[in-house]
């Protein structure tokens, strides 16, 4: 069955129901915070246990091994793979079918863009057992739903001019969305936040200069520049990681679905933007986009392996693709 993201809350409770879900779409974060709020329900009851997280290569038939294998620790696991890690495995209808009548483990499937005529969406689509969350970037009225429902999540209360300010600044990051609302909830310390108090906390700068280590990406050579600043102002690495993510396949999705003398930006991408990634999307191909998708992937794994070098290997990445 389809579940729209924002509808997720409200199938929450029934997961324990599903055999399997495929999370997947151009707004990577939406995907990985999906995929976290299933697992977190999963395991809140208590005959879900470990979670497998597969981002190697491997076969079918030892995936299905692994899906009807019981765990001596708990009654059942969930099973993660990231899809766009894992290219090698190509799940048929057989497969499927054993998936839909197992009951032994969970399946958790995350992946980038895929389009709506794909076998295993319209499987993930069709079937009772699975469920199939297609997630795609914020419109504005979804922005202010997500502003909303991150300030009750930090048990935080905003005046209106602060509400407004945050809308039109803010993009289609959950991630960093998430982060500049923590923020201001450690500033506001229980008290209603102003205007004012948003500028103090946040400004322009976080917000403005993560675009800006994304869009000067083949621009220029200011990408490692601005890195260092949003370093400075307290980042981890992990959250730009994510955020280069999404801005590519952000650039996916146009390149797919516009010309490059036509394209019709979302209302929450800046117009001071637009110059810049009109010219990455003129410069890059599809195959180079999704080249660079996978190697960010790869940043991502050696971020979490050698978390001390990471802005090493940032600062080596960011230098290699301002001047490809």
């Amino acid at each position: 069955m389809i579940v729209r993201s924002k509808e997720l809350k409200n199938f929450i409770g029934n997961v324990t129901n599903f055999n399997g879900f495929l999370i997947y779409g151009p707004d990577k974060g939406k995907v990985k915070e999906n995929a976290n709020n299933i697992i977190k329900k999963l395991q809140s009851d208590y005959s879900f246990g470990n979670v497998k997280v597969l981002n190697e290569d491997l076969e079918k038939n030892t995936l299905l091994d692994l899906i009807f294998q019981k765990d001596i620790f708990s009654e059942k696991s969930i099973i993660k793979i990231d899809l766009d890690l894992v290219k090698s495995i190509k799940l048929d209808r057989d497969f499927f079918s054993s998936l839909i009548s197992n009951t032994n483990n969970i399946l958790l499937l995350e992946a980038g863009t895929l389009n709506k005529n794909d076998s295993m969406v319209k499987v993930f689509s069709i079937e009772k057992k699975l469920m199939c969350i297609p997630c795609y970037h914020d419109s504005l009225n979804d922005l202010k739903d997500t502003i909303k429902e991150y300030c009750r999540e930090f048990n935080l209360t905003i005046d209106a001019d602060s509400f407004n300010y945050l809308s039109n600044k803010l993009g289609n990051d959950r991630q960093l969305t998430k982060q500049e609302i923590k923020k201001l909830s450690i500033y506001g310390k229980g008290r209603t936040v102003s205007y004012n108090d948003v500028l103090n906390s946040i400004g322009d700068s976080s917000l403005i200069t993560i675009n800006k280590i994304c869009d000067n990406l083949f621009n220029s050579d200011r990408a490692p520049y601005y890195y260092e600043k949003i370093i400075e102002e307290g980042y981890n690495n992990i959250i730009v990681v994510r955020s280069l993510l999404n801005h590519f396949y952000f650039l996916l999705s146009l390149k797919e679905t516009h010309t490059e003398n036509s394209i019709n930006f979302p209302p929450l991408i800046h117009f001071s933007r637009h110059k810049l990634i009109k010219n990455q999307i003129t410069l890059l191909s599809v195959r180079k986009i999704n080249k660079i998708i996978l190697n960010i992937y790869e940043l991502e794994k050696i971020l979490k392996n050698q978390q001390l070098l990471g802005n090493l290997f940032i600062k080596k990445f960011l230098l290699y693709y301002s001047s490809v």
